[in-house]
């Protein structure tokens, strides 16, 4: 085994470990949990940050591969929100932040190839290139802060007894995030594509056809479950199938090009 399917893993299992514990003490299903978990997580940024400094030796060159830099800015993520719980208890937020660097390590170790950002790209692309990651990124929290949202629901609605002694905040409040998660992710991809057209020569060239058309139908998707909650409201459900929707197609643009060149594009 690796040194880089090593420190992998364990960041995943650890940041995993460290997520379903904290949920366990959000819902009250196992109290007094958090040391644990917060240990966990602690460990796990650790580890990845490991994960980085071994794709760095190992990839020396002038290239950062879109995984490399969607792995860092969730790193920085983790670590800014360990900071926050100092001060602010949050065990609404810190479930979806493990899962979510679960998920951005694993498309490291998956996809260490994807093409990224050189040193003679412009300043420009560079800025299309970042805020698209960055789209991806609070969009992929949001897709997890529903499916989050969906279950407290579900608990509420059945009159769970775990739900009697967790730390849940109002929903109304919940809900407030999930929205303002979605359209902070729909305006920053909106952004992106918008510097895409201004600084890629060609947007629906073979290298690109598949990642506009794709990351335009995700934007469409947010921007429709956006319109409906604005106009005749959205339920938790549909909620969670338009941000999964959204993220699954935002991820096969970004990082699925093998599939699509080699499956929908034979």
């Amino acid at each position: 085994m690796s040194l880089t399917t090593l420190v992998s893993l364990l960041s995943m299992a650890l940041y995993i470990a460290a997520g379903v514990q904290f949920s366990r003490e959000f819902f009250g299903s196992r109290p007094n949990r958090a040391k644990y978990a917060t240990l966990a997580l602690m460990a796990g940024a650790v580890i990845h940050l490991a994960v980085l400094l071994v794709a760095t030796r190992e990839h020396q060159n002038e290239q950062l591969s879109l995984t490399f830099v969607a792995a860092l800015l969730a790193w920085l993520v983790t670590i800014t929100m360990l900071v926050a719980n100092k001060f602010i208890k949050n065990l609404v937020f810190l479930p979806i932040v493990c899962f979510f660097s679960a998920l951005f390590v694993m498309l490291h170790y998956t996809f260490p190839a994807t093409t990224g950002i050189t040193l003679n790209m412009s300043a420009g692309l560079v800025s299309h290139i970042l805020l698209s990651l960055l789209a991806f990124g609070v969009l992929g929290i949001s897709a997890l802060y529903a499916c989050q949202l969906s279950f407290i629901n579900y608990q509420l609605k059945h009159k769970s007894k775990r739900m009697l002694h967790s730390g849940l905040p109002p929903l109304m409040s919940v809900e407030s995030i999930l929205y303002k998660l979605m359209t902070l992710g729909t305006l920053l991809l909106f952004v992106a594509l918008g510097s895409g057209f201004i600084f890629v020569p060609n947007m629906f060239s073979d290298g690109y056809a598949h990642k506009t058309l794709l990351s335009s139908l995700a934007l469409l998707t947010f921007i429709i479950a956006l319109g409906m909650h604005h106009t005749i409201g959205l339920k938790a459900r549909s909620a969670v199938i338009f941000n999964v929707v959204g993220i699954l197609l935002l991820g096969l643009g970004y990082f699925g090009s093998r599939i699509v060149k080699e499956w929908l594009l034979r």
